[in-house]
């Protein structure tokens, strides 16, 4: 599958639904942001990662989830994990891995429905649990190191205790290889719904 494709599909899809709920019109409702926040998102994602052989460029599946605690109307503090699914190619076997991490990280309301998300954490390059081999232990390997997020979104569409939200979010993570350090980005345009 061409990146090129799926980000035509992708942007259709984007404009498709945010049309619909501008002719639609919607009713404001009084919304509630208080308390504990839940938010999951999925979309396509880009990653660029350069190991010491050679430089993988790949578009993939991008997740994102996050918890947290709305400390005002408009600022939440927030667990929030990244997960970009690559196809590694380096060894005997292709295979999928995930290049994201765990991030604290500070959401920020900057109008009633834009926002803005930063957050510094664990990097990750681990294994995918669907694509495994067990018998062979290079697939089982986690590696770690530090990473940041940066993510900007607009809420589309919402109810009192539900927000669907459009996101652009980007990574970049310093991992420890055995071999050397290995720097990688990955950037994302993500659906999301939120409690």
């Amino acid at each position: 599958m061409k990146f090129g494709t799926m980000k035509m599909k992708v942007t259709f899809i984007i404009i498709f639904i945010l049309s619909g709920l501008t002719v639609n019109g919607q009713v404001e409702k009084e919304l509630n942001k208080k308390g504990f926040v839940f938010g999951v998102s999925s979309g396509v994602s880009h990653t660029l990662i350069n190991f010491p052989t050679e430089e993988l460029s790949i578009a993939g599946i991008g997740i994102n989830w996050k918890v947290g605690y709305m400390l005002n109307t408009n600022l939440a503090v927030l667990l929030n994990g990244a997960i970009s699914i690559y196809e590694y190619d380096l060894t005997d076997r292709p295979r999928k891995r995930d290049f994201g991490g765990i991030f604290p990280s500070a959401q920020y309301w900057i109008s009633d429905r834009f926002w803005i998300l930063g957050g510094v954490g664990l990097a990750t390059d681990a294994p995918v649990f669907f694509d495994l081999k067990p018998e062979n232990p290079d697939e089982l390997k986690y590696y770690t190191g530090v990473g940041v997020i940066s993510s900007v979104g607009f809420e589309f569409y919402r109810t009192s205790k539900l927000m669907f939200d459009i996101q652009a979010r980007v990574i970049y993570d310093s991992i420890h290889f055995p071999e050397a350090r290995v720097n990688g980005l990955s950037s994302s345009l993500l659906l999301g719904i939120n409690f």
